[in-house]
């Protein structure tokens, strides 16, 4: 009988080697199977004067599956009295409630992230209290409502929150992932025609704003895209590099007054523009995937006075010239994260790929590997109960220099 026993028990040792060797190894792989949602933070630090500013949250899906339900919490430490409250943009994020320093918002399913995508959630900071400068911080959380995060210890941080001495202009930038195809429309603007498949155009669009306290005479933009997709009919502002998949674009004659200061919508004073740069991915990607990191950057040339209204434009600048950056209050929201997302051609067997093994994510579907390692596991399993117990059974404003040439 001792020796019965010990030949099953080398059996059962064998089976369960084999299920180890073909199943994944590597924890961070698995650990990333399904929805994992992180949270960060952007234009926390707001110069002292201005009563106002944008922040924004970014909730980002670094899994491969899209969950249902998301909400968001933002709560600050009790203070007496609080100089700097936080409350949500009305109209930005979806189903809110609370209070200043303590509310949540339902996303709405537009807004959900998908694999290696991020959103832009829209936050309200509001000075009451104070004409010093002060440090404090507040803290962000983002939870799946049903369903499971693959990595939960990411779901959490705390981020400053800041005044500061310094009147100086105040440059926010907002990007948006690129996931539909466009057509340049007659008035030159780029006009949706549905998801982005391989081989089509689609349009990089942020916004450029200043909520500071003087006024920007002059942006430049530094882009970068991913592997994947490279620039379309560049405006003549712009310069490409790197087989046209970076780009700096100069809008000497762009100014940007605080956003105090713009308060007529019919004139041509500006506080915010919203712009967008064409980009064509690569006939031969796989698809469903995303292209991530992608990436928009924005810094003033000068500060000016605010009195723009009686400045003549600004000339550009002759070739043995610099320009000296303009200061800015917060460089944490100058830069923002985009993603281009290819979905799968309707009809097609384009699901089957798994990315251009450049950073490309795959939506849908394990790898048939994956597949196969499950099957010989679970045949591993199975025999090993076999043997041990028989008896038992067991998810705009545009540059006029975009259009296209006739």
């Amino acid at each position: 009988m001792a020796s019965g026993h010990r030949r099953l028990s080398r059996t059962v040792a064998a089976l369960l080697l084999l299920a180890g060797m073909t199943l994944p190894a590597d924890p961070a792989e698995a650990a990333k199977r399904g929805p994992d949602l992180t949270v960060d933070a952007s234009g926390t630090r707001l110069p002292l004067g201005v009563g106002r500013k944008v922040a924004y949250l970014k909730v980002s899906n670094l899994g491969n599956e899209t969950p249902n339900e998301v909400t968001v919490d933002v709560h600050q430490p009790p203070g007496d009295p609080m100089p700097v409250a936080l409350l949500w943009h009305s109209g930005g994020a979806g189903e809110c409630d609370g209070d200043f320093g303590g509310f949540y918002c339902r996303l709405s399913p537009e807004l959900i992230p998908g694999p290696g995508e991020t959103v832009d959630i829209p936050i309200d900071a509001t000075v009451y209290t104070t004409e010093e400068p002060y440090e404090g911080r507040f803290e962000a959380s983002v939870r799946i409502e049903s369903g499971k995060d693959a990595n939960p210890a990411n779901n959490t941080k705390w981020f400053p929150l800041e005044l500061v001495d310094q009147p100086s202009a105040d440059l926010s930038l907002v990007a948006r992932d690129v996931k539909q195809s466009v057509r340049v429309g007659g008035d030159g603007t780029p006009e949706s025609t549905g998801t982005l498949n391989p081989g089509e155009t689609g349009a990089v669009r942020y916004t450029i704003a200043n909520q500071g306290r003087k006024a920007v005479s002059g942006v430049r933009v530094t882009l970068h895209l991913p592997k994947g997709a490279t620039f379309t009919r560049p405006p003549t502002q712009c310069v490409l590099a790197d087989a046209a998949r970076s780009a700096v674009c100069t809008y000497e004659d762009l100014t940007l007054v605080p956003a105090a200061e713009d308060t007529d919508p019919n004139d041509t004073i500006y506080s915010a523009v919203e712009l967008y740069n064409l980009v064509t991915t690569a006939a031969s990607a796989a698809a469903p995937a995303t292209l991530r990191d992608g990436t928009v950057q924005v810094e003033g040339l000068a500060e000016q006075s605010t009195d723009v209204r009686s400045k003549p434009a600004r000339t550009e600048l002759p070739a043995n010239a610099i320009a000296v950056p303009a200061a800015d209050v917060d460089h944490s929201d100058n830069r923002d994260g985009f993603a281009v997302v290819l979905a799968a051609k309707s009809g097609g067997d384009g699901g089957a790929g798994g990315g251009d093994g450049d950073g490309g994510l795959p939506v849908t579907g394990p790898q048939a590997g994956l597949i196969g390692g499950i099957g010989l596991a679970a045949l591993a399993a199975g025999g090993m109960l076999f043997l041990v117990a028989r008896r038992r059974r067991t998810i705009l404003v545009t540059p006029e220099d975009e259009r296209p040439a006739a």
